[in-house]
């Protein structure tokens, strides 16, 4: 009994001063993103570059590498993704099927849409995408994060960090991971935990170069 009125304690102290008292920040995203900067993943074979930076908005250059399987597939529940080809060939899971975009087309993914862009070409595709700046702040904190260590892309650590993202990080495998609610549901109970155990909503050594 003392354990559970210890453990249900813990939970509800901890999520007060997390998510209401004591609330994580994120640098001025305006200044913390440069026209130029770049951040890339190592495990998902792509690389970022900056080029437009609005108020709530970012747009990059995105190079997926030859033969790179790209992200795994998920949704965003509250934006659509835009993707316009430059240049190569770009494989684009949808739903449950796969469509080929070439320099010049565009594909706007629908919220919720189960997607993953990836490249089955010998040659690296070039693409402008458009997505929330909370979110593109995110991804230039996690994924040299997962790079870092091989451990850090799978659980738990990664539902570590994800969890002090809260909902900035709005993306949601649809395979081999527990469903949305559940997920959304974790990130909002082991917040105060990742905090501390050591997790960052900001690490310098991360930041874009």
């Amino acid at each position: 009994m003392w354990t559970l009125t210890l453990v249900a304690s813990y939970f509800i102290i901890g999520l007060v001063i997390h998510h209401w008292i004591l609330p994580t920040k994120t640098p001025d995203l305006k200044d913390y993103f440069k026209i130029g900067q770049t951040f890339q993943s190592k495990l998902e074979g792509l690389t970022q570059t900056i080029v437009k930076v609005d108020s709530d908005k970012i747009t990059t250059d995105i190079e997926i590498q030859p033969k790179s399987n790209g992200p795994v597939t998920h949704l965003h529940e509250n934006f659509e993704e835009i993707f316009i080809v430059k240049s190569g060939t770009l494989s684009l899971q949808l739903g449950s099927e796969v469509k080929k975009l070439v320099a010049g087309q565009k594909m706007i993914v629908p919220k919720n849409t189960a997607h993953n862009p990836f490249n089955e070409t010998d040659s690296s595709v070039f693409l402008t995408c458009e997505m929330p700046i909370d979110f593109a702040y995110c991804l230039s904190q996690i994924y040299p994060f997962w790079d870092e260590n091989e451990a850090n892309t799978k659980p738990p650590n990664v539902i570590l960090q994800i969890a002090v993202f809260g909902d900035k990080f709005d993306s949601y495998p649809t395979k081999d991971a527990p469903p949305k609610p559940i997920l959304k549901a974790l990130k909002f109970l082991l917040a105060p935990t990742a905090r501390l155990l050591g997790y960052k909503i900001y690490n310098e050594k991360y930041k874009p170069n």
